[in-house]
């Protein structure tokens, strides 16, 4: 979040996370804010809380006690000391911590830990960011668009490292800081080329139904084209193994500043699912909070993991 002006990339979809947030408050759900909630690195807090108080904040700090957590970023490494305005008790000695452990085996950061730009040397890319703000606004006039919605392009090794990570440590890891959604250590681009295939090894089984086969042709066309469109987002990010299937270790909520939307991951009792909130506002509750692919099963996750409490 920042001052709601051109230079802020949360504000087109302020409304749909208004949206998301009742729906979550409505339903008993907690909210485990990862890190780069508001964009310190160009806006001044004062200027971000007049601008969403009374709308996010007024939501967040609405939900019942305990029932919202925040984890700092980079981006809002303020929040590692108080007062936070999501919190009903301003007077809270410490601030926000920089992990958050579920169950003993589900570790979630933000996930700029380590980086030279976004941990050591944040001062640096902090001032830049403030020059880069009072560009974009005349940046845009001559056609420039804003990528923060596939930063997942410069820090693309990062994903592997923690893949890696929580494979060595025999943890699930959460992050967001990337900007790229991914579920159970695959990508949304690599899962429609996996859907692709599958599809395409049916339509040979069943050649002699032309029925079927028609229907098949269909599917494959429609996972072309979100699969050409991811592509032309720039998501088709390199895969976070190179040989054989990732194993479930690593997810990533994505972000905010999606042009058409929101990403997030819910979890629900033993189900996790990653879940996209479609920005038209016209469409009903169904329609705008989609699943990218059906939820799977954390008990499953750990059996297969041989995960044991940590």
């Amino acid at each position: 979040m920042g001052d709601g002006g051109k230079a802020d990339n949360f504000a087109h979809n302020e409304e749909t996370m208004v949206f998301a947030l009742k729906y979550y408050k409505n339903n008993g759900y907690s909210i485990i804010l990862l890190g780069d909630v508001e964009e310190f690195w160009q806006f001044d807090f004062i200027i971000i809380r007049d601008r969403y108080d009374k709308n996010i904040y007024e939501l967040l700090r609405s939900f019942p006690d305990n029932k919202v957590h925040r984890i700092f970023g980079n981006h809002d490494i303020e929040w590692n000391r108080p007062p936070d305005p999501i919190v009903n008790n301003e007077n809270i000695p410490e601030g926000a911590p920089e992990a958050i452990v579920l169950d003993d085996y589900i570790f979630l950061i933000h996930g700029h830990q380590g980086d030279i730009l976004c941990d050591k040397k944040v001062w640096f890319s902090r001032f830049w960011a403030r020059m880069f703000r009072i560009i974009v606004p005349i940046a845009r006039k001559f056609g420039y668009e804003n990528y923060a919605a596939t930063k997942s392009q410069i820090p693309k090794d990062r994903e592997r490292l923690y893949y890696n990570w929580a494979k060595d440590n025999k943890i699930i890891l959460i992050c967001g800081h990337t900007h790229r959604a991914i579920f159970a250590s695959r990508s949304y681009y690599e899962w429609l080329k996996e859907q692709i295939e599958l599809k395409k090894s049916e339509k040979k089984r069943c050649s002699t139904d032309k029925e079927k086969c028609k229907e098949l042709s269909k599917d494959i066309k429609k996972l072309k084209t979100k699969l050409r469109e991811e592509k032309r987002r720039g998501r088709d990010i390199n895969p976070l193994v190179t040989k054989g299937k990732p194993l479930p270790y690593y997810f990533n909520t994505g972000c905010g500043l999606y042009r058409k939307g929101i990403t997030n991951i819910e979890i629900e009792r033993d189900k996790i699912r990653l879940i996209k909130w479609q920005s038209d506002n016209s469409l009903s509750l169904e329609k705008r909070r989609i699943e990218f692919w059906e939820d799977d099963s954390l008990s499953d996750f750990r059996e297969k993991l041989n995960i044991k409490t940590i």
